[in-house]
Formats: C-alpha cells, structure tokens, sequence
C-alpha cells in the first residue's frame, strides 16, 4: 500500500529539516560558546531591590503563542496571578501580543516579567532566533510551554538553550491545525511532535483527564502525563446586578428576556451551527428569548453556522459582539451559558460562568459532565433538538445562583490548580 509512503516521506523530510535548521542557527547562537556574554540593562536601586527579593525564588518561564483569545490564555493569566512569588519568579514569552495589549497588561500587573517576540508564526528563523537568545539569558529552572505548536517549537528551543527541566502543556483533545495547513503537513507534525514528547519534555501537564487519554496513541507517554484540572479566580467572576443591566443595555436586551450566550473562540470544534439551529428551534416556542454569542463577528462563522444564521426566525434577537477583555461582567447579563463544542478538554469557561451564578447546559464532550457534577443540564454532542430542549428546561427551572457559586468556590479556585503546578515543578526539579 503506496498511501504510508507520503507521510514518512514528510515525517523524515521534516525531521531532516528541522535538523538543518536547528544546525544553521547554532552558529549564529554561539550556543556551545561558553565565553559569550548577554548584554544586561544597567541595574537600578529598584531593580536591585526586586532582584534581592527575588534571589531565592526559582525562574519558570511560559511559553504560549498569544497571550488572549482561548481559555489556555485564561488559565495562564489565572496562574501566574496564583503562584506563589516567594518561592518563583514568573516569566511569560509570548510569540506575538500586538494584538493583546490589554492581556499583555494584565499579565504584568498579575506579577510576570512579560516578553513579546513579536514575530508571526512558530517556525520562522527570527522566532528561534530570539525564543533561544532569550531563554539562554533568563536561564530559567523550568521551562513550560502551552499546547502542542508552543510545546514542540518552545520544547526543542529550551533544550537548544540549556534548559534542562521542560514541561510541556495539554490544553485540547485533538491537534488543532495551522489554517490552510495541508494534510500530509498535518501529519507530519503528529509525527513529529508524538516521538518528541519522549525526549523533550521531563513531565506533561494535562488539564483534562480525557485529553490525556487522546494523546497516548499519539505517541505520548503516559507515565509522564499528569492530571492537574484548570483553575479560576472566583473573587474575580462574581454575580453583579449592576453588570447585568449595563450589559444588557449595551446589547438592547429587555430586562426580563431570556438571554442565552457563547463566549470564546469563534472555532470550529465549538460547533456554533448546532448551537445556532438550537436557538431557531427555541425562538419558534419561546420568541421572546435573546442568543448572545461573544468572541467574533457573524462573518467569521462557518459556512454551516451562517447557513443556520440565514434561516433564523428572530434574526434580530441574536447579536455578535467582538471577545470582551471583561468576561467576568458579561456572564453575569446571561440567564443560561451554553456550550455545543464537538471536542473540549477542561473549558474554563463553564467554571467562569458557574462562579458568576449563571446555569450551563453543555455537550458531554471532554470533562464537560465532570465539571458540572449535577450543577447543569448535559446533552449529546451535534444534536440542536436536545440542547434546545435543555435551554427550554433550564429556563423553566434555574438552579439557585447561590448553588452554583458554591459549587464554584469548592471545585474551582485556582489556589488548587496552583499548588498542582507548583508540585511539578518541584518534582521535575528533583528528578
């Protein structure tokens, strides 16, 4: 059978080049140079003062590619702010934040010493260049990256800079590709990236059970995998009244309608077609009701969901609004979060909306049913008439606000996630 020989033929053509590229870095990294010298700023009494306070405190460097937009970015920004600053020094390289100034901000005020590459994609030549001049001058105790394309890229350039402690990030169920990546290019990186993950990285953080799972045919080692479950700030997502109504007439959303919403990534594993033909299906028993969807435009839905879009009885009840750099204030306008996702691993977003006080009904794809323990309605995946059907019940029968907020306090502070990151570290750094 012919077919397998395209794909080996890729895998050893990429491994082959990747080597190559890798060679022809060295040398302009002087990275076997142990005379080379790292030009510092000039030391300040302030900063001599943090780097005095600092001197005991060991350095974990994040690697991601863009510090907003995905719930990974959520959890990394809730990590930092978590950690405990005595005993680490937070450092985060993002590929490119140009378009995330906020995010960028916040990452800052949470207490991380934030660097930009500002360069446009994983694998261009300025991008190694920089990731390993950088790591090789922060020295860092523990290098941790953030799903699949940072783990490989930001695995390979730590190890090519000295470090010797690599953690790498599962934060999806499946390999999300790179838009407009071809077949035989996708597979290729499955290759590649399942025999690193024997080499590179001394432990792999998972932060769904069922992704951990997905990643074993893959390649992946299971003894090296451990389970450490997203976390939020629940001081942070909060019910508010007043948030309601602002955001409410922002969206000239009647007070008393019901109003149902998304918010994230406007991606395909999302399935927004099924959650829009669920909406129809609403809108012709209750019309009364509102659909908010939250992270993008109607024009970058698509096709099937625009398609669900033209056909939708109340048209004018379901509004579009760009990704809010506030979701903590935008949960709080819903009656209902929903989500129709295909594939999750262990969406933070259901954890957000739970400590906001809000009802979820979600599909039962990830640790989706996990998270809600009995605190929302679950239904199959691609089935618009279910979850239709959950929205109609939970309407009829809400939880109680305070319920769910103490289902979110006891099941998802971050202080727990934090402690389970911070155990990894310290046992990589024994090992």
């Amino acid at each position: 059978m012919k077919m397998v020989t395209p794909t080996w033929a890729g895998f050893s053509a990429g491994c082959y080049d990747f080597g190559n590229q890798c060679r022809a870095l060295m040398p302009k990294l002087r990275l076997f140079s142990k005379q080379e010298t790292v030009s510092t700023p000039k030391v300040t009494e302030q900063s001599k003062s943090l780097t005095d306070s600092l001197r005991q405190a060991r350095t974990v460097v994040h690697f991601i590619s863009t510090p907003g937009g995905g719930g990974a970015e959520a959890m990394l920004l809730n990590l930092v702010s978590a950690m405990d600053q005595e005993a680490w020094k937070t450092v985060v390289i993002v590929v490119d934040g140009r378009a995330w100034p906020e995010s960028m901000t916040k990452l800052r005020e949470a207490g991380a010493e934030v660097h930009d590459l500002e360069c446009s994609g994983f694998l261009r030549k300025t991008t190694l260049v920089k990731l390993v001049k950088l790591l090789r001058q922060i020295r860092p105790a523990v290098m941790q990256s953030w799903m699949h394309h940072a783990d490989f890229v930001g695995g390979w350039c730590a190890r090519l800079a000295g470090v010797h402690h690599v953690v790498w990030g599962i934060h999806c169920r499946e390999i999300h590709r790179i838009p407009g990546e071809s077949d035989l290019r996708a597979a290729v990186f499955r290759k590649l990236i399942g025999a690193s993950s024997n080499v590179v990285p001394t432990k792999i953080i998972s932060c769904s059970a069922a992704a951990m799972d997905d990643h074993v045919p893959l390649g992946y080692p299971r003894a090296a995998m451990v389970w450490v479950p997203n976390g939020i700030d629940t001081k942070r997502f909060l019910p508010d009244d007043q948030a309601r109504e602002a955001i409410r007439n922002e969206l000239r959303v009647p007070t008393e309608a019901p109003l149902i919403g998304f918010i994230g990534r406007f991606h395909e594993m999302k399935d927004l077609s099924t959650w829009l033909r669920a909406a129809a299906l609403l809108q012709l028993k209750k019309p009364e009701t509102h659909f908010w969807l939250c992270g993008g435009d109607e024009h970058e839905l698509g096709d099937c969901a625009r398609a669900a879009l033209s056909v939708m009885p109340m048209r004018s009840q379901i509004h579009f609004t760009p990704f809010r750099p506030d979701p903590e204030r935008a949960y709080t306008a819903l009656d209902i979060f929903s989500l129709s996702s295909r594939t999750e691993a262990c969406p933070m977003t259901i954890m957000e909306a739970i400590s906001c006080g809000v009802a979820c009904v979600t599909t039962d794809v990830g640790d989706c049913a996990r998270l809600l323990k009995g605190a929302g309605r679950v239904v199959p995946a691609r089935d618009p008439e279910a979850l239709a059907l959950a929205w109609e019940e939970t309407l009829l029968e809400k939880p109680s606000a305070n319920n769910l907020r103490r289902h979110a306090q006891e099941n998802f502070d971050i202080s727990v996630a934090a402690r389970g990151y911070e155990n990894v570290y310290e046992e990589v750094l024994k090992a």
